[in-house]
């Protein structure tokens, strides 16, 4: 894992530090989907700190339509400026500063400044917001698992492609033994004097032609394979360069992941459904039928409470109330000298579809509570499916490397007592080659075999959520 994540740590920071396998190294460097994902994990940093931003303190001025004239003379200009200052994490608090400016003639008219802060009393725009700060970091976590998953990936394809190449060489070894044994066969058929025109002896002959081809096919395939391999690594396979020499002696040893010891509730699937419904079990909490909003503010020479133009400094205080789809507000500004009468304001509003919408939402969210639910028992019963599978392909693949060992133990030793063998000319070449291909063939099983517990352990990792190696 540390080589893993030096590698993310290249891609996100450049470094340029050395590291102790580079064959898998150069393999993630130069995997274009890392590239990739790296960059999403910057885009989605980028997002949620511009959600944080909206979330924030916010500020809007504005001047307003300038109108400037000239009449008789008389040069005037009239505009209407505001201020607007927000925080929507308070109650979706906000402060308004607004006026109508008129200077005509040097002379100061202005009118209607008004100030004035609202808030919601009862609504679902804090929930709103919390969702979008929920939704902003979930995306962003969700790019970091991506990218830290892609490693993974990446280095068991690198050694899937290396398995590959090994299996070509267990396949060459046993053409080689199968040449081995026919050749032998057609020794003992020339040592009992068969005439060179004879069916037996042509027939042994052409087998050993024919196993000989083989062989050679196969090795120029494993060549070409461990060629294109050797690219992706950013190395090359030089022609005329043996598969034997180029492909590893020994693959690094790990310690097996035991499943069971991972937490359930990290279980990619598990993980995902509980957090979707928690996710929308507060967005219904958020879509709220009943919503309450109060606003209170004070206007300096409102034209508003008097018929007659004559303009007073007003108290504004006001209501807004919403239930499916009636809405209602109301507005009282109550004047500051006793010469005016309170004015008051009414609207109202009614959007009769809304009614009949209600019920029919209420009765989706109840659904849409239940496949949530439906989906969360779907993911317990899929790690309870993983727990078994991959407890039995870790059974299964230290059973095979114990079984590879004993008979590589038994062929190693078989090995050397047939070269000794072959050294007194108690045996022939191939009776020993035969023997020497059987130990190389159990040596590539077991590094098979080591092969496929990193596979094992990746894919197990995989299964799983783990934020705590996320850097």
């Amino acid at each position: 894992m540390k080589r893993i994540f030096f590698v993310l740590c290249v891609l996100l920071f450049g470094t340029g530090l050395l590291v102790a396998s580079p064959d898998l190294a150069k393999y993630l460097e130069n995997d274009l989907e890392l590239q990739r994902l790296a960059l999403e994990v910057k885009k989605a940093e980028l997002s949620s700190q511009e959600t944080s931003i909206d979330n924030g303190l916010s500020v809007k001025l504005s001047t307003g339509t300038a109108v400037f004239t000239n009449e008789n003379g008389t040069a005037s200009v009239s505009f209407s400026p505001s201020a607007t200052a927000a925080l929507p994490a308070l109650s979706n608090l906000k402060l308004n500063v607004s006026s109508s400016v008129k200077i005509a003639g040097g002379q100061n008219a202005s009118d209607n400044t008004k100030f004035s802060l609202s808030a919601d009393i009862i609504s679902g725009s804090t929930i709103a917001r919390k969702l979008k700060l929920m939704n902003a970091e979930r995306t962003l976590l969700n790019a970091k698992r991506a990218l830290q998953n892609r490693a993974l990936e990446a280095e068991k394809e690198f050694y899937t492609q290396l398995k590959a190449l090994f299996t070509g060489e267990n396949d060459i070894i046993q053409a080689q033994k199968t040449l081995y044994d026919n050749t032998l066969k057609f020794e003992e058929i020339k040592a009992k004097g068969y005439s060179k025109s004879s069916s037996n002896y042509r027939q042994a002959e052409l087998q050993v032609l024919s196993d000989t081809h083989t062989v050679k096919t196969k090795i120029r395939a494993l060549e070409h394979d461990c060629a294109v391999f050797a690219a992706k690594c950013g190395a090359r396979f030089e022609a005329g360069q043996k598969a034997r020499d180029f492909l590893p002696d020994s693959i690094q040893s790990v310690e097996a992941v035991d499943i069971a010891s991972l937490k359930k509730e990290n279980y990619k699937k598990i993980e995902e459904a509980e957090w979707t419904h928690s996710y929308n079990t507060l967005a219904r909490t958020a879509d709220k039928n009943f919503t309450l909003g109060a606003s209170a503010g004070y206007t300096i020479q409102n034209s508003h409470v008097s018929s007659s133009g004559t303009k007073a400094d007003t108290v504004d205080a006001g209501v807004s109330a919403g239930l499916y789809g009636l809405s209602l507000d109301a507005g009282v500004s109550v004047p500051v000298g006793k010469s005016h009468s309170p004015v008051y304001t009414l609207s109202a509003s009614v959007d009769l579809n809304a009614f009949q919408k209600a019920k029919l939402g209420s009765d989706k969210n109840a659904y849409s509570q239940q496949q949530e639910l439906i989906a969360i028992q779907s993911a317990a019963d899929a790690y309870d499916t993983s727990i078994v599978d991959q407890t039995q392909s870790l059974n299964d693949i230290r059973w095979a490397k114990e079984t590879n060992r004993q008979t590589y133990d038994m062929y190693v030793q078989l090995e050397k007592d047939m070269a000794s063998y072959l050294k007194d000319g108690i045996i022939t070449e191939s009776e020993y080659l035969t023997s020497f291909a059987n130990k190389e063939l159990y040596r590539i099983r077991l590094l098979i075999n080591d092969i496929d517990l990193i596979i094992y352990n990746n894919t197990t990792k995989l299964l799983f959520c783990r934020d705590d190696e996320i850097q």
